[in-house]
């Protein structure tokens, strides 16, 4: 009992380079230069860009990184594009660093407790999804923000979910 216990821990956190590579990059993290701000712009309507500035410079990044892997891997859609640089957005509420972040990681693949600040950074789906709607961004963006990274809902086309998930890892 005590190995499957470790080996669910093991696969919820991943791989120790990945943590790590994630921590760094998230106290590295820069505002996105020109071109980014463009490509930004270019696939965001102006309620949901609105939105997506307010995600710290960290978010930023990262979904702009995750929005050009799912453009590689699907063509230009504006759909799939826009959930993915807006599925992270509820996690600028929990307001939390680079150290926070990785300790709720842990903590949650643990499954052991953790702060009010914690849980929210966890939970920061439902809440992003919330947002999301409320801005007039798409169908797509407000399920992937809420459900991810679960499988796709049924009304939700399993292939650009998938490519939405892979671009995510």
């Amino acid at each position: 009992m005590r190995e499957v216990q470790v080996l669910v821990v093991k696969q919820r956190l991943g791989t120790a380079r990945h943590l790590v590579e994630r921590f760094f990059g998230h106290l590295r993290a820069e505002a996105p230069g020109p071109v980014d701000q463009q490509y930004v712009h270019d696939h965001l309507r102006d309620a949901c860009a609105r939105v997506f500035w307010t995600q710290g410079h960290a978010d930023q990044r990262h979904a702009v990184t995750v929005a050009r892997r799912v453009e590689h891997l699907l063509g230009d859609d504006d759909e799939a594009i826009e959930a993915a640089l807006l599925h992270d957005i509820g996690k600028r509420t929990a307001n939390t660093g680079a150290i926070t972040r990785s300790i709720a990681t842990v903590l949650d693949a643990a499954r052991l407790p953790m702060t009010a600040k914690m849980r929210a950074y966890r939970d920061h789906g439902p809440h992003g999804a919330g947002v999301l709607q409320e801005a007039g961004c798409g169908s797509l963006a407000v399920a992937f923000a809420r459900e991810h990274p679960a499988g796709p809902p049924d009304d939700v086309d399993p292939v650009r979910w998938n490519a939405l998930i892979e671009a995510d890892g």
